[in-house]
């Protein structure tokens, strides 16, 4: 008999909440693998693990090739597709940006001069290998944390789960026949929670700031359009078949705004936006 179980571990640095509609002799193995799936994401694509796929590359010198975890080299290639169609907005390679802000680790034994854009840094290859065209600081934090909710809803599925929900501190996917309300907190009220939409078998990520903490404006965000408008969103919800896409997408629709809705259309996303001024807006 199917019943609801849920169950929560540290990781991503955030709290990675799973729940399931499932058997318990099921259920139990099926979650135990799928936070082992997200656990090796994070092992593969930490910043601030020395050992990581993210490091080796930011210790290596132009003309190396590295082989990394295939989950790594996956969602390599989805941020170089992501990195061309929104013509720099989404860019990978800002780790450098980020350790001066002190938002991540300075990388001992690093490779001096990091590349602007992860295309001018790496050339994937078969095998879950890549070459360095120049060093390259990748921070993959976003993409990788909606990667990881997704082979957590694939580890549930392949283990016979019929519907759940995955939530990595609001990278979310649902998958089944159960509609879940998303519901995100309104940032010029932020006592406020505001129920956004149902979703049934879609992921969906948010990225925001508080009108209370104006210090946090954007400085998670590094790209060609780095340069936010005079009425910035405070606020960015994208809904997408995939987590990874979702997450990503939230930062080319923050710097591009409307411009970004052919790409948004191309993956079946779409955007809810608050901005500092005027009624939300959706693209």
């Amino acid at each position: 008999m199917n019943a609801s179980r849920r169950r929560a571990q540290v990781l991503l640095g955030t709290l990675v909440d799973i729940t399931v509609q499932a058997p318990a002799e099921l259920a139990e193995a099926a979650l135990e693998q799928a936070f082992r799936r997200v656990a090796e994401v994070q092992a593969a694509m930490s910043f601030h693990d020395t050992a990581s796929d993210l490091r080796r590359i930011a210790r290596a010198s132009a003309g190396e090739v590295l082989g990394v975890a295939p989950d790594t080299h996956a969602v390599l290639a989805l941020a170089l597709q992501l990195e061309a169609g929104s013509g720099g907005a989404f860019n990978p390679c800002c780790a450098a940006a980020l350790v001066e802000r002190g938002l991540l680790p300075r990388p001992e034994g690093a490779s001096p001069g990091p590349a602007a854009s992860l295309a001018e840094g790496i050339a994937l290859l078969a095998g879950s290998r890549l070459r360095l065209r120049r060093p390259a600081w990748i921070d993959l934090g976003g993409i990788a944390k909606g990667h990881a909710v997704d082979v957590a809803v694939e580890a549930l599925r392949a283990a016979g789960v019929e519907a759940g929900t995955v939530n990595a501190g609001g990278d979310l996917r649902t998958f089944g026949p159960q509609a879940l309300t998303v519901q995100v907190r309104d940032p010029r009220r932020p006592g406020l929670i505001q129920p956004l939409a149902k979703i049934s078998d879609l992921a969906c990520a948010t990225s925001a700031w508080l009108l209370d903490r104006p210090e946090r404006r954007a400085t998670h965000l590094v790209g060609a359009a780095e340069d936010v408008e005079d009425n910035p969103p405070m606020s960015v919800t994208v809904f997408a078949p995939r987590c990874a896409l979702a997450d990503a997408l939230t930062k080319v629709v923050w710097l591009r705004g409307t411009h970004a809705a052919p790409l948004l259309r191309e993956h079946q996303a779409q955007a809810f936006l608050w901005r500092e001024r005027g009624e939300p807006q959706v693209i």
